[in-house]
C-alpha cells in the first residue's frame, strides 16, 4: 500500500442510525494510520446531501442541536469511473473561481442502516469504480433484508428461528387475517421487528394478540415489511465478528449484557458502562464499545467453535466482505440460532479484535488492503464485449 493514499471515511446518511454512523465514522477517522493515509471525512446529511470540510475533522462539530452545515463544502459524487477514484465535485462554486474537484482513492463506508449499509452506497461506489471496504452491493442487500438472510440460511442448512413475514399493504387490507395466520404458525411470546432495519429500532416483544397488533403497526412505520419471530425465553445472545481473508477469520465471542428482555438502542449506543478490554471512544462517544459485554463469552469450547464455524459459514454464504458481525441466540436447550448479519457493525466490532491482539488501526489496514485486492480481482472480470450488432 503506497503512502499518502487518500481515504474517504463516509458517515451519516438518511437512516434512523444516523448518529450511530457518525460515531463509527469518527472512531475510524481517529484510528487510521496518518503515516500511511491522508484522511478525508465525508458527511452525508440526513437528506443524503454530501459535505466535506475542515470542520469535520472533529466530532465536536456535531455536538450541537443544529450543526452549521453552511460552514462545510457541499459536493456531489461523480459516477465517472475512468480513473478509479471517487470524484467529489463542488456543488456551489464561487463566482470568482472554477468548480473544485476532490478525489478519493478508496472509501471506508461507516454508514449504518438504509441507503448506506443496504447496497445503495456500495452500488454508487461500484459504478464510480472506486475501491471500498466492507461487503459488496449484493452482500449488503442480503444482510440488510432479514427475509433474504433467512432464505440464504435455509439454503445453507443453517439454523434460524421460526418466523412469519408481514407485508404492510396486506396487513392494511385485512389485519385480522394476517394475525390469524401468524397465530396458526407461531406461539407467543413473539418478537416483532422491521425486516430491513437494524440497531434494535422498531423492535418489540409481544405476548398477546393486542400487543402483536400494536407492534406490527409500529414496525411497519419503518418499512414495507415486518418480521415476526419466535421469542427465545431466557435466551443468551452471542456475537461473533468475521474478518475477510483467505480463509475468513472469526473473532472471539462476546455476550452482550442487557438489563431488559431486549437489548435496547440506548444500551447499545448510549451506555456508559465498562466496555471490556480495549475500549476505545471518540471523546466520550463510544458507540457499540459502550455496551456492557462479557469477552470471551462464557461458553464451552465446543459450542464456541460451533458458533465460530457458523459465523464463517454465514459470512461466506452471503458473500460478505471487510468486517461483519453475526449475531446468534442460544435457548435453554443449548440450541443455537443465527439471528442476523451486520455488514457494517457498530464501531466495526473493533473491540473484539483488540481483545485478540489486533489494534483498530491494524484492522482498518487489513480491510483497506482487502478492498484493493477485491478491486484488482474485479478488474479481471469481463463485463462487456464487442458484438458488432450495430455495424453497418
Amino acid at each position: 500500500m503506497s503512502k499518502n493514499i487518500n481515504i474517504g471515511v463516509i458517515f451519516g446518511g438518511r437512516s434512523v442510525e444516523h448518529e450511530v454512523s457518525v460515531i463509527t465514522g469518527y472512531q475510524a477517522i481517529e484510528a487510521l494510520d496518518r503515516q500511511r493515509y491522508e484522511v478525508t471525512p465525508i458527511y452525508l446529511a440526513r437528506d443524503n446531501v454530501w459535505y466535506i470540510g475542515r470542520e469535520l475533522k472533529d466530532i465536536s462539530f456535531f455536538r450541537r442541536d443544529h450543526p452549521p452545515l453552511n460552514r462545510l463544502t457541499r459536493v456531489f459524487p461523480s459516477p465517472d469511473a475512468a480513473r478509479g477514484r471517487l470524484k467529489l465535485v463542488e456543488s456551489s462554486p464561487s463566482a470568482l473561481r472554477k468548480r473544485r474537484i476532490f478525489e478519493i482513492d478508496l472509501a471506508v463506508p461507516a454508514t449504518h442502516g438504509t441507503f448506506g449499509e443496504d447496497g445503495c452506497l456500495q452500488g454508487l461506489l461500484e459504478f464510480a469504480g472506486v475501491p471500498y471496504t466492507g461487503s459488496n452491493l449484493h452482500a449488503s442487500a442480503i444482510g440488510m433484508d432479514k427475509l433474504l438472510t433467512k432464505a440464504v440460511l435455509h439454503a445453507q442448512g443453517l439454523p434460524y428461528l421460526p418466523y412469519a413475514a408481514v407485508v404492510g399493504v396486506e396487513y392494511e387490507d385485512d389485519p385480522a387475517a394476517v394475525i390469524n395466520g401468524i397465530e396458526s404458525r407461531l406461539e407467543y411470546p413473539l418478537i416483532v421487528k422491521p425486516a430491513r432495519l437494524g440497531s434494535s429500532v422498531g423492535v418489540r416483544t409481544v405476548g398477546s394478540r393486542s400487543d402483536l397488533e400494536d407492534a406490527l403497526e409500529f414496525a411497519l412505520r419503518f418499512g414495507a415489511v415486518a418480521l415476526v419471530e419466535t421469542y427465545v425465553e431466557g435466551g443468551m445472545e452471542i456475537n461473533c465478528a468475521v474478518l475477510d481473508g483467505d480463509p475468513p477469520i472469526p473473532s472471539v465471542l462476546e455476550q452482550p449484557v442487557k438489563s431488559e428482555k431486549l437489548l435496547t438502542f440506548d444500551e447499545k449506543y448510549r451506555g456508559d458502562r465498562k466496555a471490556g478490554k480495549g475500549s476505545k471512544g471518540v471523546k466520550g462517544s463510544k458507540g457499540m464499545a459502550s455496551l456492557q459485554r462479557i469477552i470471551p463469552a462464557p461458553l464451552e469450547p465446543e459450542m464456541t467453535r460451533t458458533i465460530q464455524d457458523y459465523a464463517v459459514q454465514v459470512f461466506t454464504a452471503t458473500s460478505a466482505g471487510g468486517v461483519a458481525r453475526i449475531d446468534f441466540l442460544i435457548n435453554s436447550k443449548s440450541e443455537i440460532f443465527v439471528n442476523e448479519i451486520n455488514n457494517i457493525p457498530g464501531s466495526f466490532a473493533y473491540y473484539l479484535w483488540e481483545y485478540m491482539g489486533r489494534s483498530f488501526s491494524e484492522l482498518l489496514d487489513q480491510m483497506i488492503e482487502r478492498a484493493v485486492q477485491v478491486r484488482k480481482r474485479n478488474h479481471k472480470t469481463i463485463f462487456s464485449f464487442e458484438a458488432n450488432l450495430l455495424a453497418g
